[in-house]
């Protein structure tokens, strides 16, 4: 056991049972939040390329070699102005 889970353990014994109680549940909470929330290390980063480099080739099977030019600042622009809304 670490020295700060030593310390958490030693101050919760020191709360009164009502505030025991309160912390728990939070820790609770906590917990599953934690839980309910896929750790970032546990993502695959491997298969969502290969997911982003299959649509890419869709996309460049459908559109042909020649893509048609894109407003970029126009679109970013206008999902800006729809979230003034």
């Amino acid at each position: 056991m670490s020295a700060l889970e030593r310390e958490i353990l030693e101050k919760f014994h020191q709360l009164q049972p009502a505030a025991k109680r309160r912390i728990w549940s939070l820790l609770e909470q906590e917990m599953a939040s934690a839980v309910a929330q896929p750790d970032a290390a546990t993502f695959d980063y491997a298969a969502w390329f290969n997911n982003v480099e299959a649509i890419r080739q869709q996309i460049h099977a459908t559109q042909g070699a020649m893509l048609p030019a894109a407003d970029v600042i126009g679109m970013l622009r206008d999902i800006r102005d729809g979230e003034d809304e």
